[in-house]
């Protein structure tokens, strides 16, 4: 079992090396989903590598976002880099990425990213054959469903520790589209972080709904520190940790803690999460803990809508106030540079505390029960609850984990002395580099005090200044009257363990760097105005309008007009569980690029360059619809770089109306604020009603849910770019897509018509 930890800097590179992990994931300047972390240039990369190969631990670097086309050269150059510096493996989102990584750096470890959207057996097959060492499982993924995956002989990473995304990876366009900040490109504004409401939509009349909190997109911390036996013994590879963005004191705290558990099960010991660990889990950093999807957690039970942010450890209560002080009765030790905060009814004020006093007295600290003062910060009522965010003990302890070095490598050593020969040193570590030094001058007889055995160890065993430490030294072969200056033995002992070191910094060796080899793609040219439609309402609309190719969203419509022997196709789910068996269907997730009689791919793709085209292309896909992300230049880019590498035209479609679906979600807001029983069905969208989120800005987003009751945010407007297919058209776009979710009939009507005026094909 590996224990992977995140390294948004150096320092928590460190910190997480030094509290055991056995990998890190880390970013570079580009191409990585953590735009905003610190990240690691060129220089700070090879450091990072050198560093952590010292002590057997792997680094493996994100490249896991979506690409478009003039970024590929660029990516193929960064990648020729990164191999060159030892990294171990590559995390892609990029599906056409992937298969060029492969071809042209055939000896690098590709790890396909949770963003990847694979969350089926058919998926992970499909990637096993397309080269992937590891597959990164969406969060959503069951315990059962690891299970079943891990019999498919594939690596899993799992995150068992850290933040949640409430939308599918890789499937979220919330702060894309309304925000201009791509989480796609590594840019992810937090959305699910903001205030929203639950309201009602009758026919446009709105009717705010009362919850516990507004935050109602923002998920709980996942922590499965207790399930750590069930993890492993459900199959996976390997434990990930989430927190690029986390202080360094975090990722050491979460890699000891996980350290611990794995160990105890590896040697069938019992691990009890008390009360204290989890304290200092929340001290640290938390929203508060579950389990996750991987339990079957909902409702209150997975988020949080009272906050999105850290929440702390209870401190104490203010009792009394006046000009210029507040009393609080402590619940928990505080001491002078801890940080607080005073929750409020109207925003919360945080602080460091610089000062506290007792009976008058300026003091450092204070126990648990008594009572302080601290200076007064603004308006504050009494009863107001002061929370615990930092603590400072707790903080300087975890830098001492790995400021002062506390994971040592063991290695073996044989020292040889011999009179009138050089003294020789030989020194092996676990992973069987060995490393001979020997002496500059020749063994002497001893004048008067030899060297005796306990002062060669003596000095051997210096080694606190390096990460290793001698656990046995072999001197068997040493002379009793001989004489050595001990700095040449120091002199030994340094060069020994600096070319060990040396050795260790490489894990690799030479790997190779493969042309692009020439490809064709036979495909028949096609174009068509694909109709999406979720309601028989508006599939009858689009009939009557005189529209064929229409597929059909909802599995029971679509199965009960195949019944009345209407010629319909269907519009695959974009989480699909079960076997591809339907011939000319719209696919939505990657795992559908496996099977051959698909016949369109959706946005969902997320297909943003020429090579993520050829190969859904290249598995039997006639029409691709290009991402929503794109813009007119990253469309022609794409369009002309196809034709020039396959030298044909590509099928490509855009979406020219409809509302995006924003996020793709397990969760449902509806059932948590209405019912949270701890049940995931409740019924409540089958009813005429329908739900809205409105953020801070009067924005509307309709929910739609499905028959998994999985939730689709939609857009609050319809992306309609109808007027501009001519546009479209020069751009190398030969189909359309036309999307109906929550329209009535007459609002079809209307937008059909339009398409009949303006989108020709032909």
């Amino acid at each position: 079992m590996e224990l992977l930890a995140p390294a948004g800097s150096f320092e928590a590179l460190q910190a997480a090396v030094q509290n055991g992990c056995d990998a890190v994931y880390l970013g570079g300047t580009m191409f990585g989903a953590r735009a905003f972390a610190h990240n690691f240039d060129d220089t700070q990369m090879e450091t990072a590598v050198k560093y952590a190969h010292v002590y057997g631990v792997r680094v493996y670097v994100t490249v896991n976002t979506l690409l478009y086309e003039k970024e590929m050269e660029e990516v193929i150059a960064y990648v020729k880099r990164l191999q060159d510096m030892d990294v171990d493996a590559l995390i892609i989102q990029d599906i056409g990425l992937f298969t060029l990584l492969h071809e042209r750096f055939p000896d690098m470890e590709l790890h396909a990213s949770t963003q990847m959207h694979i969350h089926n057996p058919q998926g992970i097959a499909m990637l096993q054959e397309m080269g992937a060492a590891r597959v990164v499982v969406p969060r959503e993924t069951t315990i059962e469903e690891i299970r079943e995956y891990a019999k498919l002989g594939v690596d899993l990473e799992v995150f068992v520790q850290g933040a949640l995304c409430v939308s599918y990876s890789g499937q979220c366009l919330m702060s894309s589209l309304t925000l201009a900040r791509s989480g796609n490109r590594g840019e992810c504004a937090q959305s699910c972080r903001m205030q929203y409401t639950l309201e009602e939509d009758h026919h446009g009349l709105h009717k705010e709904i009362t919850t516990k909190g507004q935050y109602l997109l923002s998920p709980k911390d996942l922590n499965t520190l207790e399930q750590v036996p069930t993890l492993i013994e459900a199959g996976i590879a390997s434990f990930k940790i989430e927190g690029r963005m986390k202080r360094p004191e975090y990722v050491a705290l979460m890699c000891a803690l996980y350290r611990k558990a794995i160990d105890a099960y590896t040697r069938k010991e019992t691990f009890h999460v008390d009360a204290a660990m989890k304290q200092e889990m929340e001290k640290v950093f938390h929203r508060g803990f579950t389990s996750g999807h991987l339990f079957h957690q909902v409702g209150s039970a997975l988020m949080n809508p009272l906050r999105p942010n850290h929440m702390g450890v209870r401190a104490g209560i203010i009792e009394q106030i006046s000009k210029d002080k507040m009393t609080v009765k402590l619940v928990d030790d505080l001491h002078q540079g801890d940080g607080v905060r005073i929750l409020k009814a109207k925003g919360d004020e945080g602080f460091r505390v610089n000062r506290m006093y007792q009976n008058g007295l300026l003091v450092n600290h204070a126990k648990k029960n008594e009572r302080i003062q601290l200076d007064k910060t603004g308006y504050v009522e009494k009863g107001s609850i002061l929370l615990k965010t930092s603590d400072c003990q707790q903080l300087e302890a975890l830098r001492a984990s790995y400021e002062q070095r506390s994971r040592t490598i063991p290695i073996q050593a044989s020292f040889s002395m011999q009179l009138q020969k050089k003294a020789k040193l030989i020194v092996k570590d676990e992973q069987q580099h060995q490393v001979e030094v020997f002496s500059d001058m020749p063994c002497e007889k001893a004048m008067k005090t030899p060297l005796s055995k306990e002062r060669i160890l003596a000095q051997l065993q210096k080694t606190k200044d390096t990460p290793f430490a001698i656990s046995c030294c072999d001197m068997s072969d040493v002379v009793s009257d001989g004489i050595l200056p001990i700095k040449e033995l120091n002199r030994m002992r340094r060069k020994a363990l600096e070319q060990l070191q040396k050795l260790r910094e490489v894990r690799n060796g030479v790997r190779r760097f493969a042309e692009e080899k020439a490809k064709v793609i036979a495909l028949p040219s096609m174009r068509e105005v694909m109709i999406v439609v979720h309601t028989k309402e508006q599939y009858e609309v689009c009939r009557e309008e005189g529209f064929s190719s229409i597929y059909i969203a909802d599995v029971s419509l679509y199965q009960t007009l195949r019944q009345a022997n209407e010629t319909v196709y269907l519009r695959e789910e974009r989480v699909k569980k079960d076997a591809y068996t339907q011939p000319h269907t719209l696919i939505q997730e990657t795992a559908g690029l496996s099977f051959a009689q698909a016949h369109a791919g959706d946005t969902s793709l997320n297909i943003t360059n020429s090579y993520s085209a050829a190969f859904a292309f290249a598995n039997g896909v006639d029409i691709l619809t290009l991402s929503v992300e794109h813009t007119p230049d990253t469309i022609q880019e794409l369009t002309t770089a196809f034709q020039k590498r396959y030298h044909r035209t590509g099928n490509f479609a855009v979406q020219l109306y409809g509302h995006v679906e924003l996020m793709l979600s397990e969760y449902c807001p509806i059932q948590a604020c209405l019912k949270d029983d701890g049940k995931k069905q409740c019924g409540l969208c089958r009813k005429a009603t329908r739900y809205n989120l409105k953020d801070l800005k009067g924005h509307r987003y309709p929910i739609l849910s499905d028959v998994h009751c999985r939730i689709h945010l939609l857009s609050e407007d319809a992306y309609d770019h109808i007027a501009e297919w001519k546009a479209y058209q020069k751009l190398g776009i030969t189909s359309a897509l036309i999307v109906f979710t929550i329209e009535d009939a007459h609002k079809t009507r209307r937008v059909l018509r339009k398409v009949k005026e303006q989108v020709h094909v032909d």
